[in-house]
């Protein structure tokens, strides 16, 4: 009798287990389903209506395509959706500030990432003010931005190919870079360096080292 009812209970057991499995798998489908389509409707179909709204101005269009592209490759690899809840995050967001600010395109590159901390805050308002003085001292130049975050450090890379200039040369009460960048990095011991001349352009380097993992 025993055996008979493990030959009869181990198909049911089975068909159990199986529709078990269905049914967590059409929900993991539906979660996703759900996750994309809010994605959708929150980042790409609002970017679309900002481009209805901007269609006579081709530059500006070009922007909002960039920005989006930036966000769809971010989240499609797993990062956050632009909260700044990782650095790597808030450097985009940085980015697309000051794109849409300034009525610039910035080159950005963006290699690993972590969990925003007050360093990295730190780290991107001090390279938001570094992109704001390119904007305004290299018009018209090439921007870039490359950034490698990884479980030793960070190190940013902001250049513009515009004339350069002689930081030596900077009046003191000119605060912006010295205030907002180098000051800004050393107050969480990161550092910045600045390196240009004319005609040359002009690199601002960020660093952190070891900084904690989150908040």
């Amino acid at each position: 009798m025993g055996a008979a009812a493990v030959v009869i209970g181990t198909p049911l057991l089975i068909a159990s287990l199986t529709r078990a499995d269905r049914d967590q798998a059409g929900s993991a489908w539906e979660d996703e389903r759900q996750r994309f389509a809010a994605h959708l409707h929150d980042s790409v179909l609002q970017t679309l209506a900002l481009v209805q709204r901007q269609a006579h101005d081709p530059a500006a269009v070009a922007r909002l395509a960039r920005r989006q592209e930036h966000a769809l490759r971010a989240w499609m690899a797993g990062e956050a959706d632009l909260l700044s809840e990782t650095l790597g995050a808030a450097l985009r967001d940085v980015v697309a500030e000051v794109e849409d600010e300034q009525r610039i395109t910035i080159e950005l590159s963006i290699i690993g990432d972590r969990p925003i901390d007050p360093a990295g805050e730190a780290l991107a308002a001090a390279a938001r003010e570094a992109l704001r003085n390119a904007a305004r001292h290299a018009a018209g130049a090439a921007v870039f931005v490359f950034a490698e975050i990884g479980p030793r450090g960070v190190e940013v890379f902001v250049r513009d190919e515009g004339p350069g200039f002689v930081f030596a040369d900077v009046p003191s009460e000119r605060r912006g870079l010295r205030d907002a960048v180098i000051g800004r990095m050393a107050a969480v011991g990161g550092s910045a360096a600045i390196e240009s001349a004319p005609d040359e352009g002009t690199e601002v380097a960020l660093r952190l080292r070891r900084t904690g993992a989150g908040r």
